[in-house]
């Protein structure tokens, strides 16, 4: 299931089994949105030009925690 929706697993929750983990979630989720989310909303926003008006709009992908300059926020 995860290979059918190309999601990191660790963006999902899931918990490593070995003793070598999955990796950091933040640089993950930066490249599930550049690799998987942006191809993916260019694709729907090509709806727009078919249908002659603006119907699908998605919001810039932030990762949650993240200051604007790509740094973790702290509180």
């Amino acid at each position: 299931m995860l290979a059918a929706h190309r999601v990191p697993p660790q963006l999902l929750g899931l918990v490593p089994t070995g003793t070598t983990g999955f990796g950091s979630v933040i640089p993950a989720a930066q490249v599930f949105a550049v690799n998987e989310l942006q191809p993916l909303q260019t694709r729907f926003q090509q709806l727009n030009e078919w249908v002659g008006q603006e119907v699908v709009t998605f919001d810039d992908y932030k990762v949650a925690g993240l200051a604007a300059n790509g740094t973790i926020a702290t509180s």
